[in-house]
This record gives C-alpha cells, structure tokens and sequence, in this order.
C-alpha cells in the first residue's frame, strides 16, 4: 500500500524482497495467512508456544 500512496516502488519489487529477507531461513512455525482465517492462525500459533 505504501508504494501505491508513494508512487516508489516498482510492480513486482515487494514480492522480491519477501524472497529475499526470507530465503534460507528457518521457521519454527508457518500459518498460511492467505487461505486459512486469522481465528484458526491464532490457534495454531497459540497451541505451538505453550
């Protein structure tokens, strides 16, 4: 939304930089937050730290 408002980044730069800030690291736990509701993610992730 930034870029939208800002005019500052170019189609395609977000998706890129995800890849990289996110490439080879490892995660304890993943929620996919694009197809599963954020009531369920909350689940997950509350039953993983306790």
């Amino acid at each position: 939304m930034r870029g939208v408002i800002l005019h500052d980044l170019v189609t395609g730069m977000v998706a890129s930089q995800a890849e990289i800030v996110h490439h080879g690291v490892h995660y304890d736990l993943e929620v996919d937050t694009t197809r599963t509701e954020s009531l369920d993610c909350a689940r997950v992730i509350a039953a993983h730290v306790r």
